[in-house]
């Protein structure tokens, strides 16, 4: 374990301000009829923190139809509007589904930290979620059980990349998001790649924001732009990796720094940034809330994969195996997807609109062309990537 991983936990963390209308109400494709009902029975096995396979240990199956009634799953999910569509649309599929509960629970920064601080056979929640920098520092730590993949036959169903790119021992990868370019509407100049924020109509305007608190992102954006390595291989490259932040200084005018997806858009509405770089997910679900604003994302880019983890010490093991398995479900995806404009895993599950389909990766070649963050790799680095950052916002100010 990093032995100074704490500081990662005291950053900012990304989210969005809830959204005045809902996202993808009538549109798209069609609602997805009412799940069927419970069918087998499996007890949890209780086996808390010790892996152990015995008790209800029984492959479910792909469509998840474990009987959990009378039982209650704590779930941690990232906070704002990602849990309240989590909460309309997760929930009650999954409670109607098994007659078990969820107990949603809602977090950012936090999350490890509440793991790391409970008794190791009294987790705070039985389930988390975490994207790649949580889930690495999370593995390390010994925060999660392994994974029980003949409780979760759905993840034969999730595209190869995402099964490939990042171990599933402790976690399966669900949903997230690409990086998005969001501009101003009456520039006249609307950019398609991260290069664009180069050009003189965006280095001559008010600036470029940018996310200060998950930095490797733009980080790995801005490597894409400088088109030296294949997608954002500068940033791994011991020549290149400290160029990489000459160029963000040199090359985008970056006057704002952003914490949450409110930053953006109180950055937008004050006159400081013409341009940002942001999040998929969070930019679609309220970009329509803001009319002199549109975004698009890039052919490549970078982004992250939520992984759901099992939490040491729970006691409901396998049903929160089943949870994973209802997550990858193709059914539970697609009509996720008409509240989410999200990126998500299943070979078969289908996106609500067309764009989400155009935008958000279906197959492992597109999958292949964000530039995923190799965490093992940004936290043997974090020290220098971080202090480069602060200088640059310290500079800007």
């Amino acid at each position: 374990m990093c032995g100074n991983n704490e500081h990662t936990e005291s950053e900012p963390i990304r989210q969005s301000g809830t959204s005045r209308r809902r996202f993808l109400t009538a549109t798209g494709a069609g609602t997805v009829g009412v799940f069927a009902g419970c069918a087998s029975l499996a007890s949890d096995d209780g086996d808390g923190g010790t892996g152990g396979e015995s008790g209800g240990a029984s492959t479910g199956d792909s469509s998840s139809g474990q009987d959990f009634s009378g039982e209650t799953l704590r779930v941690m999910v990232w906070s704002g509007n990602y849990a309240d569509r989590f909460e309309e649309t997760i929930k009650p599929m999954y409670e109607e589904r098994t007659g078990g509960r969820l107990q949603v629970n809602r977090g950012w920064n936090e999350i490890l930290a509440k793991i790391r601080s409970a008794p190791a056979e009294q987790p705070p929640f039985d389930v988390t979620i975490t994207e790649g920098y949580f889930y690495l520092l999370g593995r390390n730590d010994d925060l999660f059980l392994p994974v029980r993949e003949e409780n979760v036959p759905n993840l034969d169903g999730v595209i190869d990349y995402y099964t490939d790119f990042r171990t599933t021992e402790f976690g399966v990868p669900v949903d997230g998001a690409p990086t998005t370019l969001i501009y101003r509407n009456d520039l006249d100049f609307e950019p398609t790649t991260w290069a664009d924020l180069a050009a003189p109509e965006a280095a001559n305007g008010n600036g470029i924001g940018i996310d200060k608190g998950f930095w490797w992102f733009p980080q790995h954006d801005a490597a894409v732009a400088m088109d030296e390595k294949e997608l954002a291989g500068e940033v791994y490259d011991e020549d290149l990796s400290m160029n990489v932040f000459d160029y963000m200084k040199e090359q985008w005018n970056i006057q704002g720094w952003a914490s949450s997806g409110e930053d953006i858009w109180q950055l937008f509405a004050n006159g400081i940034i013409d341009h940002a770089q942001w999040y998929y997910e969070q930019t679609a679900y309220d970009i329509d809330d803001y009319p002199d604003l549109s975004h698009t994302a890039p052919d490549r880019n970078s982004g992250f994969v939520n992984h759901w983890c099992p939490v040491r010490g729970t006691d409901k093991r396998r049903m929160a195996e089943d949870f994973l398995n209802f997550l990858l479900d193709a059914e539970t995806q697609t009509r996720w997807s008409e509240n989410s404009p999200t990126l998500f895993t299943n070979t078969d599950m289908e996106y609500a609109t067309e764009k989400l389909n155009e935008d958000l990766p279906n197959n492992s070649d597109e999958a292949a062309l964000v530039a995923w963050p190799e965490f093992d790799y940004i936290n043997s680095n974090f020290d220098s990537f971080n202090q480069r950052i602060s200088e640059m916002e310290a500079s800007s100010n």
